[in-house]
């Protein structure tokens, strides 16, 4: 990836982590902005901002020849990407979903269809298992969008407020970070590995893919059970959390012959991180699971730190692990990997801290008990620790004489 590419993706981490705090800030000491408005804003940037354009990044000097991936057009794709983000930093904060932050968002969305095209046309010869990963992967980003779709001819009817408008919002946040961008960074992991020569077994593999393929499609039940009492959403529901469950054991048994070999090959760092990235997938599959007892289910809706946690849960802790586990992997954070260290430890130690505090809080509220911990306060420290993290690891990014990464 492009030195300049990763500045900018932080970059857009680092000003998503700034709102953050802002929002954390305004229980402390109310400010005047639109609270809803800003989430907004939050929300697009680090996951359009950071996590789309680092996968983007990623994927294209993953599954692209150097010839190729020289080609103008990926860098002008990149660029124009970046606009449509900061075309939404600059509109959300100020005017929530309105003309100018639908512009960007669709310019955004089209961005993403042409990248679609581009890396399934050119990418160089890949694996089986590579290929099953990154095609599935590229389907749920286009899949997801058609949830966005729907959002205008709702809106426009005067079903702002209705179940089918929050379904669509649902739509496409779940088939985004279920479908896509864990498709994405397990699919680069699974590049990465084999680049070391080991070879995965197709015999663990077909069952570990159809049965997380078919967890994702089937827990979209759950969101369905919010806005409609359906006997058939909680089954589907039901049904998805077995099938993860059992993808579970089979990603397992696909992995766990080569950790030996995996092991030697990575730096203590890299390794800390991917453990650390399917300790948080393994948690996401376990939390999701307690969604089985219909209270649960509901709580996971009506309590917003809950929500907001396991979010974070996804977000932060696998996706964005992995993407910090591909930066360790390059020689530019090697020959600065003591400070490159000390800025994803202080990160992981805000994530971790947050984590506990959202879902402590949300546990108080779940059974009726008030919180004993300063939870605004903390809350907004750990949110600095993400800050002052991602500024040091910039920093190293920056300061770094390479112009490719």
């Amino acid at each position: 990836m492009k030195k300049s590419w990763l500045i900018i993706c932080l970059i857009n981490f680092c000003i998503a982590a700034i709102m953050g705090i802002l929002m954390r800030l305004n229980y402390l000491i109310p400010m005047e902005f639109n609270y809803g408005f800003m989430l907004h804003a939050h929300s697009h940037t680090v996951i359009l901002g950071w996590c789309y354009l680092a996968v983007y990044g990623f994927l294209l000097s993953n599954f692209l020849s150097k010839d190729e991936l020289e080609k103008p057009v990926y860098n002008r794709l990149f660029w124009v990407t970046e606009i449509s983000v900061i075309g939404m930093m600059a509109s959300f904060p100020f005017q929530g979903y309105a003309l100018f932050s639908i512009f960007f968002s669709t310019l955004h969305i089209l961005c993403s269809y042409y990248f679609c095209h581009l890396l399934l046309k050119n990418h160089r010869k890949i694996t089986p298992i590579e290929g099953k990963m990154l095609k599935t992967a590229l389907f749920f980003m286009f899949f997801s969008t058609l949830g966005v779709w729907c959002l205008g001819p709702v809106a426009s009817s005067g079903a702002k407020d209705s179940a089918f408008y929050n379904l669509a919002i649902q739509f496409f946040l779940h088939f985004q970070f279920n479908g896509w961008f864990l498709f994405a960074v397990l699919g680069l992991f699974f590049s990465k590995i084999q680049k070391m020569g080991i070879i995965l077994s197709q015999k663990m593999f077909k069952p570990f893919y159809w049965t997380f393929l078919g967890s994702i499609f089937l827990t979209y039940g759950l969101p369905l059970s919010w806005y409609f009492s359906s006997t058939i959403a909680q089954i589907s529901n039901s049904f998805g959390l077995i099938l993860q469950l059992i993808s579970l054991f089979f990603l397992a048994k696909l992995l766990s012959p080569h950790l030996k070999k995996i092991r030697q090959n990575l730096s203590r760092t890299t390794l800390i991180l991917y453990g650390f990235a399917f300790s948080c997938l393994v948690l996401k599959i376990l939390i999701q699971s307690a969604t089985f007892l219909p209270e649960i289910a509901l709580a996971s809706h009506t309590i917003r730190n809950f929500t907001i946690g396991f979010i974070h849960l996804i977000m932060l802790g696998i996706v964005n692990t992995f993407l910090f586990a591909f930066i360790t992997e390059i020689s530019y954070f090697k020959s600065n990997y003591k400070f490159g260290n000390y800025s994803i430890l202080l990160f992981l130690s805000g994530f971790v801290i947050m984590e506990f505090l959202l879902f402590h809080q949300g546990f108080c509220a779940y059974i009726g008990q008030k919180s004993v911990i300063n939870y605004p306060l903390n809350l907004f420290l750990s949110s600095i620790l993400l800050l002052i993290g991602l500024l040091f690891l910039l920093t190293i990014i920056f300061k770094s004489k390479k112009t490719t990464l």
